[in-house]
C-alpha cells in the first residue's frame, strides 16, 4: 500500500506560474527526482516563507509532500542556498538563464542524466551570477556544449565526422543537420552552418576543461557569434523542436 511521503531533494525552480491569487506553480529540477512540478501554496504572498525559493533559478533545499496515490507534489519548505538575485537583474544574463532552463525543460531533464544535468546547470548559473553580461555568450556555448555531451550527442571538433581527416589549425568547419557531426569543408559540400577555425578549435579546447577554464578562454565576435547559431542549430536537432527563447531573440 502506498503512503504519503516527505521528501527532500537539493533543487532549482525552472519555472513559475501563478496559481489562483497566491499561490505559485513550481517546475524544479532536482538532484534525486529529475523534474518535478510542485505547489507552492501562498507563496506569491509578500510575507510567505516560501517567496523568495520560489524564484526562477533559485537553488534550495526543498522539502516536499508527496501524494503517491494522486502522484502530486506539494512544498512545504525551501531553504535557499543561492537565489542567484544578480543575474535576475540584467536582461542578457536573465535571457541566458531562461534558455537553459527551456533547454532542460524540452529535454524532460535529459532522461536518465537528471543529476550531470543538475550539476551543469547550478555551476553555470554560479558563473553567469559571478560574471558580467559580456560573459553570458561564453556560459551559455558551454552549457549547450556539455548538454549535448551529456545527451549523448557532442561531436568531435577535433576530425571531419565522415572523412575521418584530423583538422588543420587554421581549418574551419561545418556543423551538418542538426544535431549532426562536425565536417571538413570538402564533405560538407557547403551544407550545415560554418564553423571558423577559432570556433572549432575552441570546442576542441573545452571538451576535456573544467568549466571555469572553459570560461577563461575568449573568441573573436564573428567566431563567437557563429560558435552560438551552430550550437543553437544542433539543440534543436537533439530536442526535435523550436526554442522560443530563442525566438524571443531573433535568433530562428
Amino acid at each position: 500500500m502506498q503512503t504519503f511521503r516527505n521528501l527532500s531533494t537539493p533543487a532549482i525552480v525552472i519555472r513559475r506560474e501563478r496559481m489562483g491569487e497566491s499561490h505559485k506553480g513550481l517546475v524544479l529540477l532536482t538532484a534525486d527526482l529529475g523534474l518535478v512540478h510542485a505547489a507552492a501554496y501562498g507563496a506569491w504572498k509578500m510575507h510567505s516563507a516560501l517567496r523568495t525559493g520560489s524564484e526562477p533559478f533559485a537553488h534550495s533545499l526543498a522539502r516536499l509532500y508527496h501524494d503517491p496515490v494522486k502522484n502530486t507534489y506539494k512544498v512545504t519548505d525551501l531553504e535557499v542556498r543561492e537565489s542567484f538575485e544578480g543575474l535576475r537583474t540584467d536582461l542578457g544574463r536573465i535571457e541566458a538563464a531562461s534558455l537553459w532552463a527551456e533547454v532542460v525543460l524540452k529535454s524532460i531533464a535529459a532522461g536518465e542524466t537528471t543529476g550531470g544535468l543538475y550539476r551543469l546547470l547550478l555551476a553555470c548559473l554560479r558563473a553567469l551570477e559571478a560574471g558580467g553580461a559580456d560573459r553570458a555568450p561564453y556560459a551559455t556555448a558551454q552549457f549547450l556544449w556539455r548538454f549535448l555531451d551529456l545527451a549523448g550527442y557532442r561531436p568531435d571538433a577535433s576530425a571531419c565526422e565522415r572523412c575521418g581527416r584530423a583538422f588543420g589549425e587554421a581549418e574551419g568547419a561545418a556543423w551538418l543537420a542538426a544535431p549532426g557531426g562536425i565536417a571538413c569543408g570538402a564533405c560538407a559540400g557547403g551544407a550545415g552552418l560554418p564553423l571558423s577555425a577559432g570556433a572549432r578549435r575552441y570546442l576542441e579546447a573545452t571538451r576535456d576543461l573544467d568549466l571555469a577554464a572553459s570560461l577563461a578562454i575568449s573568441l573573436d565576435p564573428s567566431s563567437l557569434a557563429g560558435l552560438g547559431k551552430a550550437l543553437q542549430h544542433a539543440i534543436r536537432g537533439v530536442l526535435e523542436t523550436d526554442l522560443a527563447s530563442l525566438r524571443s531573440l531573433g535568433q530562428r
